[in-house]
């Protein structure tokens, strides 16, 4: 498995697992109507405009058949100062826990080391507690809750810091 940036090429498979994911990991934590007006295209879009604005951008994990089988995007956090968010991680069904969300994570990490930033964010939707087993485990801390709001769906979200981005560069 490597890990490298996002190209436009590879969105298509980038939408998917991001539309599949929200779908599968959000039902029963996010309304139905919201879940069911996620489309690839609509995700195409976003992460095709994502990777195209200053300061954001995307790895892809690619596994021996150069199938994309996982990213992690990032943009910065203007919330806290001098902060990067890693603003989306998933992994496809198949390979999650697996470690390819960690060597994502660090990938971000690293990313936001090398880049002068200091500390690294997260936010996560109330009820994936799944996801934020991973991120604490992983070194980040509970910041703030908020109310987060998808397209005009709200939800209940919290923000975890990783004040430490040595971490991410020692191992």
């Amino acid at each position: 498995m490597i890990i490298r940036p996002l190209i436009d090429d590879d969105v298509q498979a980038v939408a998917k697992i991001y539309t599949d994911n929200w779908k599968n990991t959000y039902r029963n934590i996010l309304p139905d109507s919201f879940l069911k007006r996620m489309t690839y295209e609509h995700s195409k879009e976003k992460w095709l405009s994502y990777i195209h604005t200053d300061k954001q951008g995307v790895f892809v994990a690619v596994d021996e058949n150069d199938m994309i089988i996982g990213f992690s995007a990032y943009k910065p956090y203007y919330d806290l100062e001098n902060c990067l968010l890693l603003d989306s991680l998933h992994i496809t069904q198949t390979v999650q826990g697996s470690g390819i969300g960690k060597k994502l994570i660090f990938t971000i990490g690293k990313h936001a080391y090398n880049n002068g930033y200091e500390k690294l964010s997260i936010c996560i939707v109330k009820g994936n507690d799944r996801a934020e087993g991973i991120y604490t485990h992983l070194g980040a801390k509970h910041h703030k809750d908020f109310i987060d709001d998808f397209e005009g769906t709200p939800s209940n979200s919290s923000v975890l810091i990783w004040d430490d981005l040595n971490i991410f560069v020692s191992k």
